[in-house]
């Protein structure tokens, strides 16, 4: 049951669901949601540090969501913990500041899932 999505901008990913539903053969939908929300607030946070002049050495950005029991299963609570790895010493206020600019300014996924009823807590840790 694998649908080839191809976007708008000419790239394309793949969906699937499980054995029961599918041929897990791809990504399920509500992982690409979640994956798409660390990716935007990601980029995000990569530029604002950058722009910041903050020492970025690594990211990595763990992404656990809440759903609902009952069908249609939808997210009530998304947290994202961004792990940031240094090369050097950094500013913890502008750090703070890069990361709920790029959570809760710059990214329109965020944007959407928030204003839709999505609980969206983010929080730091250093790698």
């Amino acid at each position: 049951m694998k649908f080839d999505i191809e976007s708008a901008s000419g790239h394309a990913a793949s969906i699937d669901e499980a054995g029961s539903f599918g041929d897990n053969e791809a990504m399920r939908p509500t992982e690409m949601l979640l994956g798409a929300l660390g990716g935007c607030t990601g980029i995000n946070a990569v530029l604002l540090l950058r722009k910041f002049k903050q020492p970025l050495k690594s990211l990595t950005i763990e992404v656990e969501g809440e759903q609902e029991k009952e069908w249609p299963r939808r997210f009530t609570k998304i947290d994202l913990t961004f792990v940031l790895g240094w090369d050097g010493k950094h500013d913890n206020q502008q750090v703070e500041q890069a990361l709920d600019l790029a959570c809760n300014r710059y990214c329109p996924i965020h944007a959407t899932l928030a204003h839709g009823g999505v609980e969206i807590h983010h929080h730091r840790k250093d790698a």
